[in-house]
């Protein structure tokens, strides 16, 4: 189930900062994404997969989940600067929280991209998705070059802590800017599940428009019609 964030109580993470001591950090994510459908803006983006998956996806009405831990960059969710042992436990322990209760679908800002086709894309063979999605579930990544800084002053005022929080879920290294990516936090509890896999499913919220065939798919016209 993909969410607004205004109801959700993202949890209780325990961790040392630097040379304090170890503090409980309740992190409420309060007055966020909370627009009525009168006032909703879209946005189109763009989700590339293989032909087999992107037809069932079609049929099913529905987009696979990642798993926080298995995205494709290992250093995901872990942006901040981590030398000293204390933070480095403490943010790794926070992302296998996270886990645990969220995942992410992944989109691109462009369909174009000539290396997305092959990465995502399974070489040119894939299909590439194009949804309109509620501006407001969307978070946009950033992408920096080194490591950010990590003290206990990032955590004095909740507004600070949710301003660290989405940096947490939206930071990347800047190697990866070529995908323009954005992303939409998904609830694992009461999404759909298969086996061990979970699907948000589509809505008035995530509304598919567009399929665009790789240059070197076998998917026909009728294929996707027909999916």
């Amino acid at each position: 189930m993909c969410f607004r964030l205004s109801t959700i109580n993202v949890g209780t993470c325990l961790f040392s900062v630097g040379m304090g001591t170890p503090r409980r950090y309740i992190v409420v994510l309060s007055s966020y994404w909370t627009k009525s459908m009168d006032d909703v803006k879209f946005a189109r983006v763009y989700h590339f997969c293989n032909s087999k998956y992107g037809l069932e996806n079609i049929k099913n009405q529905r987009l696979k989940i990642a798993n926080v831990m298995e995205l494709n960059d290992p250093f995901e969710l872990l942006f901040c600067e981590m030398t000293d042992k204390a933070k480095r436990d403490g943010v790794k322990s926070l992302k296998a929280s996270f886990a645990k209760e969220f995942g992410f679908l992944c989109f691109s800002r462009s369909y174009s991209s000539p290396v997305q086709w092959a990465h995502y894309g399974d070489k040119h063979n894939g299909i590439c998705l194009g949804f309109d999605i509620s501006v407001s579930k969307l978070l946009k990544i950033s992408y920096v070059a080194e490591r950010k800084g990590f003290h206990n002053g990032m955590f004095s005022t909740q507004g600070q802590a949710l301003k660290w929080l989405i940096e947490f879920l939206t930071t990347k290294h800047s190697s990866w800017s070529y995908e323009r990516e954005m992303r939409m936090l998904c609830r694992l509890l009461g999404s759909e599940r298969v086996g061990d896999l979970y699907f948000a499913k589509f809505s008035e919220l995530m509304q598919l428009k567009q399929v665009i065939i790789g240059c070197n798919s076998k998917v026909s016209g009728v294929e996707v019609r027909t999916a």
